[in-house]
């Protein structure tokens, strides 16, 4: 449910930011991702698998940008798995980029996937897909 009503609340910002706008941010830029109780390192290795234009930083002050977000996991139950034969879990994830400078959120997405067969990993890669639509090249 918290993370239903994030979700919403990031759409909404995002779209009287202009998020999604291609353009917004910019080839290279130096981007810091917040660790999202450990989902940070999934958007990181999915940034670099999908080849998303951008420079990652560990240090906060050097950024332009901020990745930060949310994220949650449900395990597929018992009777999930013996009805479908199927352990996948259900992720969802929310992340918005906010240009530091200006404090506006460039960019927002939010994830549902039903049936994850690689968990974090496919909801990460998802955001950055689409995060890699908004870069500038």
């Amino acid at each position: 449910m918290r993370l239903l009503s994030l979700s919403l609340a990031t759409l909404l910002l995002a779209g009287s930011a202009g998020a999604g706008d291609s353009g917004s941010i910019p080839s290279g830029a130096k981007i810091y991702v917040d660790s999202m109780d450990g989902f940070g390192s999934y958007v990181i290795a999915a940034l670099g698998k999908k080849k998303v234009p951008v420079v990652v930083v560990v240090d906060k002050e050097k950024a332009e940008f901020v990745i930060a977000g949310n994220q949650e996991s449900q395990k597929a139950g018992w009777a999930k798995i013996l009805l479908t034969r199927s352990a996948q879990s259900t992720e969802e994830a929310s992340i918005n980029v906010t240009n530091i400078a200006t404090g506006e959120i460039v960019f927002a997405y939010n994830v549902n996937k039903g049936s994850a067969v690689r968990g974090k990993q496919s909801a990460a890669e998802a955001c950055a897909k689409h995060l890699k639509d908004a870069v500038r090249h």
